[in-house]
């Protein structure tokens, strides 16, 4: 049976890394994943924070990590060569703050120079520090769908970038994920995730399948999970409604449970060719203006999930 493992704290995007550990042990999760997107759930951000002090934090709720997944992106600055990227239409409802803060926002060109060696010592800072946190998996991203030009020759540089730091992960014991396809993205379809893996050298990278851009971009499960094989490292489950779309006519981020995503159909899958890797809750709210609201949507994606097949954590054994 397919098992549910983990806990994003992005689901509590508003909310600190403390609170979010509370509130996802009290779930009666043994395993949390961190998040920190720049603009939001901010609880691993590569700059600042101390890796013993979020371990201290996962020890105090008796949490084991089972990856890190950060965003790289940076503010722009003025910074020459630097473009800020188009404004993504967005999915879910937002604070005014995390509106504003996404205008900023510089996402990395891997075919770029400049990009890339700044994209390269965020990614290296990102590592490391996941290393000091004992993190055994980070999530690395490969360049923007909106700033594509040539696709062929952009999934080919970006797969050169993260080999190199893939392999610099591997020396100090962490592992690689590239969430693929994401809507967003350059793998942004199963075609382009497909050639992305193609290019990719290092065997120290694996796949992250996130149940919405399946739904989204609405690839066969089968065959995809079929082609991956062990390839495929983790798992997010989260709801959408929707397909992809020149419009972007689409939600990314509902409560399991209240969109279109088969997660029944996903569980027999994985059960199908044997998946027994992490498979994480990932929900995420951006505008709540309790934490209660966060338990309560959490409650009905993990009681959804129960319902359609799944095996969840139960609270009574946290």
């Amino acid at each position: 049976m397919a098992r549910l493992t983990a806990c994003s704290t992005l689901a509590f995007s508003l909310s600190s890394l403390e609170l979010a550990l509370k509130h996802i042990s009290s779930y009666g999760f043994k395993r949390v994943e961190i998040s920190d997107q720049l603009t939001h759930s901010k609880h691993f951000p590569i700059d600042t924070v101390d890796p013993m002090e979020v371990r201290r934090r996962l020890d105090k709720y008796s949490l084991d990590p089972v990856a890190a997944n950060v965003s790289l992106a940076t503010y722009y600055t003025g910074q020459p060569g630097f473009k800020k990227a188009p404004v993504q239409k967005q999915s879910s409802a937002e604070t005014e703050e995390i509106k504003k803060a996404k205008q900023k926002l510089v996402y990395h060109r891997l075919h770029v120079k400049n990009e890339a060696e700044d994209y390269g010592s965020r990614a290296r800072r990102l590592i490391d520090k996941a290393k000091g946190a004992g993190i055994p998996m980070v999530c690395l991203q490969g360049g923007r769908r909106n700033q594509i030009q040539d696709t062929r020759r952009e999934l080919k540089a970006a797969a050169k970038v993260i080999d190199g730091h893939a392999e610099y992960a591997r020396h100090v014991g962490i592992k690689v994920l590239l969430e693929m396809p994401h809507v967003w993205d350059l793998y942004y379809d199963v075609e382009k995730s497909r050639q992305m893996l193609s290019y990719l050298k290092s065997d120290n990278v694996g796949v992250l399948i996130d149940s919405t851009h399946w739904h989204t971009s609405g690839y066969d499960i089968d065959d995809y999970v079929g082609f991956l094989r062990d390839r495929l490292w983790h798992i997010h489950l989260r709801d959408a409604a929707g397909k992809d779309s020149p419009t972007g006519n689409y939600e990314l981020e509902k409560t399991p449970g209240k969109g279109e995503v088969n997660f029944g159909l996903l569980g027999q899958t994985l059960d199908k060719y044997g998946y027994s890797g992490n498979v994480t809750l990932e929900t995420e709210y951006k505008n709540y203006q309790d934490v209660s609201e966060v338990d309560s949507e959490n409650a009905y994606a993990i009681a959804h999930l129960k319902s359609v097949g799944w095996q969840v954590p139960d609270p009574c054994d946290s």
